[in-house]
C-alpha cells in the first residue's frame, strides 16, 4: 500500500501553512496527526532545533497519540548530557545524516543507542530518525553539527514500519522542514525582540509601529530602581565579581518587574526603567498593587540571596532604590530614522529620576508618590512635603512602613485620608 496521493495532500497542506506563519507546536501536532490519520502508524514521534534566544539554546517538541504535542526548552547552561552524547540525535547530528533506522524487534534489531532499549520495553518495535540541516538566524553549527530540524518517529505495529510508511516519513521531511524554517525564523524574530524590547513594545514593532515619532500616550505606573555605589564597586571589584553583582541586581529588580507583570523600558547604566500600564476602570490600582509586589519581592530576593552570595565570598552587599510613581507616559519610537529605540517620555519618567535622587538625601531605599500610597495606605507612611529638582511645584513623598517601624522611628506620619 502507498501513501503517495495522500502524503501529496500533506505537502500541499504544509506548503500553505509556510506561508501563514505556523505556530511550530501546532504544526508538528497537526502533521502527527495528519500522517496517522492517512495509514501511517506513527505513535511517537519528536521534532528537534537549535535556536537563537537569550535564554534558551535549543527547543524540543515531543508528540504522543492521544496526548498531544509538547515544548520542552534547553537552557544555554545546560551541558551536554551524557544522554543525550549517546542519543540518536547526537549521532545523526555530529554524523550530518539525512536518515537514521532502527528495528527495535525482530531479526533485524539493533539496540545500538539507549533511548532504544527503553522504547522497547514500552513496545515499539521500529525507530525513524530524519535529519533537514538549513541556517537558523545565524547559528551555523550546534554542538558540533549543522542547525536545522532532526525528526524522530516511532510505531508500535507488529512488523513495524513499512516501505511505504518510511517512504512517506522521508519524503514529507523536505517540504515539512520548509514550512518548520519559517516557523523557526519568526519564533527567532519575535523572541529577540521581545527580549530586547519588552512584550508590549515588541508587539507593537511587529505590528509594523516602526516609524520614528510613532507610540501612544498611556498612563502607568513608572519604576526606576537604581544601584548604590556602582561607581566605586565598578572600580574596586574584579570585573568578574562585579558582573556577578550586577545578575544578582537585575535578578532582584527587572525580574522581579517581569514576573509581576511589567515592561522593562530601558537599562540605563545600572538603573531600571521599566513601566505597569493602567488598563481598564480599575487599572491604577491594580497597577500600583503590581508595582508594590515588584518592590517587596526584590527586596525580598535581595535578602535570602545574601547567605548565597557570602558562600560564595563576595562581601558587597546587593543595595539599589526603587521610585514610583504614577502619570501620563508618550510611548513608542525616539531616536533617529537609522537607530531608534522604544521607550517612555513624559514628566512622570522625570519625576521618578528625581525621587531617587531624593531617596538618597531622605535615606530611605523606596520612594513613591501620594497615588501609589493611596491604593494601599497601610503600606506607607509620609515623609511630607519635598521639592525635587527641575520641578517647580513640591509634592510629597511616602516611604515604606516597614522601613520606618524597623528603624524604630517615632509617631509615624500615616497616610492622610
Amino acid at each position: 500500500m502507498t501513501h503517495g496521493p495522500l502524503i501529496a495532500e500533506i505537502e500541499s497542506w504544509l506548503i500553505d501553512e509556510a506561508l501563514h506563519d505556523p505556530d511550530i507546536l501546532d504544526l508538528f501536532g497537526a502533521l502527527c496527526v495528519r500522517l496517522h490519520a492517512i495509514g501511517v502508524p506513527l505513535e511517537r514521534a519528536a521534532l528537534s532545533w537549535p535556536t537563537l534566544h537569550p535564554l534558551f539554546q535549543a527547543e524540543q517538541i515531543y508528540w504522543r497519540l492521544g496526548e498531544g504535542a509538547e515544548l520542552l526548552q534547553y537552557l544555554h547552561e545546560t551541558q551536554p548530557s551524557a544522554a543525550f552524547e549517546a542519543s540518536p540525535f547526537h549521532h545523526v547530528l555530529i554524523h550530518g545524516l539525512d536518515r537514521l533506522r532502527r528495528r527495535l524487534m525482530g531479526p533485524e534489531t539493533m539496540l545500538d543507542f539507549p533511548v532504544l532499549n527503553e522504547l522497547r520495553e514500552q513496545g515499539f518495535t521500529d525507530y525513524l530518525m530524519t535529519s533537514t540541516a538549513f541556517q537558523i538566524a545565524e547559528v551555523e553549527n550546534y554542538r558540533g553539527g549543522e542547525s536545522g530540524i532532526m525528526a524522530s518517529w516511532a510505531t508500535r505495529r507488529e512488523g513495524g514500519f513499512s516501505d511505504a510508511d518510511i517512504d512517506a516519513l522521508s519524503r514529507i521531511q523536505r517540504i515539512f522542514a520548509v514550512a518548520c524554517h519559517a516557523s523557526i525564523q519568526k519564533r527567532v524574530m519575535v523572541n529577540l525582540a521581545t527580549a530586547y524590547l519588552g512584550a508590549t513594545a515588541a508587539r507593537q514593532v511587529m505590528e509594523g509601529l516602526v516609524r520614528r515619532g510613532a507610540g501612544e500616550r498611556i498612563r502607568a505606573v513608572v519604576w526606576y530602581s537604581d544601584l548604590r555605589d556602582s561607581t566605586r564597586l565598578s572600580n574596586t571589584l574584579a570585573p568578574d565579581v562585579y558582573l556577578d553583582l550586577l545578575k544578582c541586581y537585575y535578578d532582584c529588580t527587572a525580574q522581579m518587574v517581569i514576573d509581576e507583570g511589567g515592561e522593562i523600558l530601558d537599562f540605563i547604566g545600572d538603573a531600571v526603567l521599566a513601566i505597569f500600564p493602567l488598563r481598564g476602570e480599575t487599572g491604577g490600582p491594580d497597577a500600583a498593587r503590581a508595582a508594590t509586589r515588584a518592590m517587596e519581592r526584590a527586596l525580598q530576593m535581595r535578602e535570602e540571596r545574601r547567605p548565597q552570595r557570602a558562600a560564595m565570598g563576595l562581601t558587597e552587599d546587593v543595595r539599589f532604590s526603587v521610585a514610583m510613581a504614577e502619570g501620563e507616559i508618550m510611548f513608542g519610537n525616539i531616536g533617529v530614522p537609522t537607530r531608534l529605540t522604544f521607550s517612555a517620555i513624559g514628566p512622570v519618567v522625570n519625576q521618578v529620576s528625581r525621587m531617587d535622587e531624593l531617596s538618597k538625601t531622605l535615606g530611605r531605599s523606596v520612594l513613591v508618590t501620594r497615588e501609589i500610597a493611596a491604593v494601599e495606605p497601610g503600606h506607607w507612611r509620609s515623609a511630607g512635603l519635598h521639592r525635587l529638582r527641575d520641578f517647580a511645584d513640591p509634592i510629597e513623598i511616602f516611604v515604606r512602613a516597614a522601613e520606618v517601624e524597623a528603624e524604630g522611628a517615632a509617631a509615624p506620619r500615616p497616610l492622610a485620608g
